[in-house]
């Protein structure tokens, strides 16, 4: 058996780990580029024919704002009713309908070179064609029984007529002016009655300049607009490969043709039946794909629907030209790998016999000692340089072995401890975090208590001074004035002087204004009372105990202190704050603990009706809160904050209660205070905090605590 050369099969191993990976990079490469490019296609033909449908799509809808502001014109108003009474008692011919002609002409002939119309034709309540800039012997033909009955302008101006309304027609061929038109029509209303209708021909020169602009297309490219006639669509416009296209060529409504597939710049034919791209357009889809034209070529295009004129439009260009890059760079990659495989041939052929020559050199000696009777112990005992190194690397490679294992066993058992570290480390960090922020959150709501509760200390002792001294001092002021009226009955008359004074400082307004200074002096010292009252309910926050409370006056107290953000702003209705108080017997809780709760949830709800009011999404007549409470056969109490805003998304419901976790932007949340809630309401006094929300729906938080915490 002949033995195959070392440098053999190193050459062929050398070209297979070379070239197996280079054609693997060439293919890919080929094939992103072909993806690439098919994409930078299809974009390119996607941006075209929507940039075209858009331009045709304004320029209509600018016509139809014309042709409506020129129905409103007293002018064309007037010139309807002249021609029209004109027509209908004297006639075309008259001397009378003349004048009027001779009157109007001028003006409405000039509404052409203003709005960029080709026409504008006048058209009676009853049908009667009684005026046209262009065609005049239009003129005289009624649109119900004439000639023209079936024509594009009959059914526009019975749609116009019909539905009240500025109504545009599709492109036809028009046997009037023997070549393709499109009207627009309006109503024309005097004191709310229909008088008649106004026709403008549509110019199609814009028409014309959108098909003929072959910017982006190559040398092959082209638009095509079609619009649906009976059952067929025709081509309104004359198209690149056949300037006679236009209502010449047309394309079945509904009928499926064989489509070609683009397959990394090759065309292959399948038999996959689809609609005709203009017949999807026409009906309202669009899309992008590669069909055969009328040419019997292979095309891409990509097509929209025209609403305005219930038509589309398709832009497409030949593949051939499309794809013409791709065959180039596949001729590319060919050279390049025939002249790769030259140089990884080459190369290969001095490396295998750079590392063959020591090793041919060794075995031509393995051969030399191995003549002896030494067969047995040659591979493993021979006391030779051969036996030597086998036995070394032998030996080497066993210790390589267990040296690799020990590593790979201590190397898995350091991942997964640092893992564990790691794990326990990011634990830590968060409960540090998070403790951290709840202490630094709680100390400022012990220091804003103890404030408080200064502040109203301090507060409440002037007011109680000042309101227990207005009873004695409005029985003194009654006593005063009692007796000044037994003065002026007893002394009608005083001196001069006493007069004279009594005139100036007013002693009747005196009389009659004074009791109602000190009212209003009561009323203003009871509201500080109660504003004090509210303070010192609400600085409770540093109670670690457990006390029984109405907890109707913790709500009431956190309301009094928000009072300055429910009320209107310049951005804003007031906030309305709708209370259903059910009969709650005291309930034990931490008081200042669950006055933190509410706050951090009344403030929750303000800002969630400032942001959708903001933001111009919302549509309700007024911005509330509803708060409401209950206790159930199982001794639970609830409490439901509810607001009318834009609700809360599921994907934020979800993470509502997570520390640290806000969608305020920065500086204005720390994303704990409804953390600490949850864990004031389920930690502290055993109960639930759950909200109810859905987009659109606004947004409720529901507490549930037990009546009593001992039992």
């Amino acid at each position: 058996m002949k033995s195959k050369k070392i440098v053999n099969k190193l050459l062929l191993w050398f070209l297979l780990i070379a070239l197996v990976p280079l054609t693997s990079v060439t293919f890919l490469r080929y094939y992103i580029d072909s993806n690439s490019l098919t994409k930078e296609v299809n974009n390119n033909l996607s941006y075209i024919a929507q940039s075209k449908a858009k331009r045709l799509e304004n320029y209509l809808n600018e016509k139809q704002k014309n042709t409506a502001a020129i129905a409103q014109m007293p002018n064309i108003i007037e010139a309807i009713e002249q021609y029209q009474k004109a027509y209908k008692n004297f006639g075309i011919n008259s001397q009378i309908y003349q004048q009027v002609d001779k009157k109007h002409r001028p003006f409405i002939s000039n509404y052409l070179e203003i709005f960029g119309y080709s026409d504008i034709l006048l058209i009676s309540q009853s049908g009667d064609a009684i005026f046209s800039v262009k065609r005049s012997r239009e003129v005289g033909t009624n649109y119900y029984q004439g000639s023209y009955k079936n024509s594009e302008i009959a059914k526009i101006f019975d749609r116009a007529k019909t539905l009240m309304q500025v109504e545009t027609s599709n492109f036809s061929y028009y046997t009037a002016i023997n070549k393709p038109a499109a009207f627009i029509a309006s109503p024309v209303f005097n004191k709310n009655l229909i008088i008649g209708v106004v026709v403008l021909q549509l110019n199609n020169q814009e028409f014309d300049k959108v098909v003929n602009d072959y910017t982006g297309l190559g040398k092959t490219g082209e638009t095509i607009v079609g619009a649906i006639v009976g059952k067929r669509i025709v081509f309104t416009s004359p198209t690149r490969h056949d300037p006679k296209a236009a209502f010449q060529r047309t394309v079945q409504i509904r009928q499926p043709q064989l489509q070609p597939k683009v397959a990394l710049g090759k065309i292959v034919k399948i038999h996959q039946p689809q609609l005709h791209p203009l017949d999807q357009a026409t009906h309202g889809t669009k899309g992008i794909g590669i069909t055969i034209d009328y040419r019997g070529q292979d095309t891409i295009g990509a097509w929209r629907y025209l609403p305005s004129l219930n038509g589309g439009i398709l832009v497409k260009m030949d593949v051939a030209e499309a794809f013409a890059s791709l065959r180039t760079l596949k001729n590319i990659a060919i050279i390049l790998g025939i002249i790769t495989l030259f140089l990884v041939t080459f190369a290969a052929i001095i490396v295998a016999k750079s590392i063959s020559k020591p090793v041919i050199e060794l075995t031509q000696v393995v051969k030399e000692f191995a003549q002896g009777n030494l067969h047995k112990q040659a591979p493993v005992f021979t006391r030779d340089e051969i036996g030597q190194l086998a036995e070394s690397f032998n030996c080497m490679a066993e210790k390589l072995e267990e040296s690799f294992e020990t590593i790979q066993m201590r190397e898995h058992e350091l991942a997964i401890a640092k893992e564990q570290l790691e794990v326990v480390l990011a634990q830590l960090q968060q409960e540090a975090q998070q403790l951290a922020a709840q202490l630094v959150q709680s100390e400022k709501m012990s220091s804003l208590g103890q404030l408080v509760a200064g502040v109203a200390h301090e507060i409440n002792n002037p007011v109680n001074f000042i309101y227990g001294n207005l009873t004695p001092a409005n029985d003194y002021i009654q006593n005063l004035l009692k007796l000044l009226q037994l003065y002026q009955q007893h002394y009608p008359h005083p001196v001069p002087e006493i007069q004279n004074e009594a005139e100036e400082i007013d002693v009747d307004f005196l009389a009659t204004d004074l009791p109602k200074l000190l009212s209003s002096m009561k009323v203003g010292a009871k509201r500080i009372t109660e504003i004090v009252l509210s303070l010192r309910n609400f600085s409770r926050l540093d109670e670690a105990e457990i006390k029984a409370v109405n907890i109707h006056e913790g709500i009431d107290s956190t309301l009094m202190i928000l009072a300055n953000r429910l009320k209107f702003t310049s951005d804003r209705l007031a906030i309305e704050v709708i209370k259903e108080y059910d009969d709650i017997p005291f309930v034990e809780c931490y008081v200042g603990q669950l006055n933190q709760v509410l706050m951090n949830i009344l403030v929750n709800a303000i800002d969630a009706l400032e942001e959708s009011i903001v933001s111009g999404d919302w549509s309700e007549s007024k911005p509330q809160i509803r708060i409401c409470t209950e206790l159930t056969g199982d001794k639970k109490v609830i409490i439901r904050i509810a607001d009318n805003g834009l609700g809360i998304p599921e994907d934020v419901k979800t993470r509502l209660f997570d520390p640290f976790f806000t969608t305020k932007p920065p500086g204005k949340g720390t994303g704990l205070g409804l953390s600490i809630s949850y864990k004031i309401i389920t930690e502290k006094h055993q109960g639930k905090l759950q909200c109810i929300s859905s987009p659109g729906k606004g947004a409720e938080f529901v507490i549930a605590i037990p009546l009593n915490q001992y039992t």
